[in-house]
């Protein structure tokens, strides 16, 4: 886990975690309970029972967002996709995959076993509520049960939409996937429908607002442009990838690549490397020559102008464990994915430095690799820097497939 979360353990051999913010879900969900829902339904008893019930209620309703995570997980570990962990969040959980589904058919597998692990738990506490109601259980505990199971299956419901990055989006790419016989082409239709999707919900948000008053839709507006959001990003991700196709780091990075020394100063990487070649970055080595980081320009114009001189590379560069490193052979659309906070990456045949990534090159091979693919002008000729990655998912009901490691 970040800085801003804690470990749950391991629950069927998957590592999971939650955000600091679920903690604040579940003491909202618990008042909410005790103080509104319950009181209104079931009057009669004391707060201590409201609180007490309110609190349980919180709690199963964050382990049904858990265990529908854990479908996802599980029936991806049975298609053969590794499952990096589970992460808690405000809008529910993510599920976070290590590479991509062998084919559509378990594109559709993974993506349906979270809304039908949710019908079932709704379903399963729903009839529960009932039973309690008919053999004349507590009422407090039968108006808990109901609420869950309803939410759980609404939730379902909802989540079925179909538009990434909800699961029925996933299910409407893998649907793509097998008629286009591209899954990145399949994903990023399904993108877009899910940017409509969620304007759809913008507008509801705010229609709620103006005809019933109050900000009751304010909840709606929010997650509307939550999911948009993550919809453009995974529109931009698929799109790259599906114009990158095939293409490899040897075939977009640069080389050779200047390189300056850990003992040289920062005003000798600007009048020599950075001066004279059109690098972004430059390498830092060692009396070696083996690569021991990287410094790009932005760190140099850190420092005013008067101290460069007196300050060596190897004092203000970034370190390997900062520096993104790919071997040639490594798919560009999994190297994009890599690339660090300098948005750069070195290129390494086993430890000897061939060439390097960078926003150019990047920009470069996915404009000439679409060019390649449709025969005329790059409709990536827009794109600048790196393209995202698959965004964490909103309406605790997803799964993301993150880069390969």
């Amino acid at each position: 886990m970040n800085g801003r979360g804690f470990s749950l353990g391991r629950i069927l051999g998957v590592p999971v975690g939650a955000d600091l913010s679920v903690l604040l879900i579940g003491a909202f969900l618990a008042w909410s309970f005790a103080t509104n829902l319950l009181p209104e339904a079931a009057s009669g008893h004391v707060p201590t029972t409201y609180w007490s019930v309110g609190i349980v209620g919180a709690f199963v309703f964050l382990a049904s967002l858990l265990a529908h995570e854990l479908s996802h997980s599980v029936v991806a570990r049975r298609n053969d996709v590794g499952v990096e962990g589970i992460t808690l969040w405000l809008f529910g959980g993510v599920a976070r995959l290590q590479g991509d589904p062998p084919g559509p058919g378990a594109e559709f597998r993974i993506a349906a076993a979270g809304p039908a692990m949710s019908v079932a738990i709704g379903l399963g506490l729903f009839v529960s509520g009932i039973g309690l109601d008919f053999v004349g259980g507590p009422d407090v505990w039968i108006v808990m049960l109901k609420w869950l199971g309803f939410i759980n299956v609404f939730l379902a419901v909802f989540n079925l939409l179909p538009g990434a990055p909800l699961d029925g989006g996933r299910i409407l790419g893998a649907a793509l996937w097998k008629i286009r016989g591209n899954r990145a082409s399949g994903l990023a239709g399904a993108a877009q429908v899910g940017k409509v999707l969620a304007v759809l919900l913008i507008a509801a948000g705010f229609a709620e607002m103006f005809y019933l008053g109050g900000f009751s839709g304010i909840w709606t507006i929010m997650i509307g442009f939550f999911l948009f959001n993550a919809a453009r990003s995974e529109a931009a991700h698929y799109n790259t990838e599906r114009a990158l196709g095939g293409l490899t780091v040897a075939g977009a990075m640069l080389a050779p690549v200047r390189v300056t020394s850990t003992w040289n100063t920062a005003a000798s990487a600007v009048e020599g490397p950075f001066t004279h070649s059109t690098q972004s970055a430059v390498p830092v080595v060692d009396a070696t020559g083996q690569v021991r980081g990287l410094i790009t320009m932005e760190q140099v114009t850190r420092l005013p102008a008067e101290q460069w001189a007196g300050t060596n590379v190897g004092d203000v560069m970034m370190s390997l464990g900062s520096v993104a490193m790919v071997d040639p052979a490594e798919p560009m659309i999994n190297a994009v994915q890599l690339l660090g906070p300098s948005g750069h990456a070195l290129v390494l045949h086993g430890r000897e430095l061939v060439g390097m990534l960078g926003p150019a090159e990047v920009e470069r091979s996915v404009t000439l690799a679409d060019a390649r693919r449709t025969g005329g002008p790059s409709s990536a000729a827009g794109v600048h820097g790196t393209p995202p990655p698959p965004p964490s998912v909103p309406g605790g009901q997803q799964w993301q497939a993150p880069v390969r490691h």
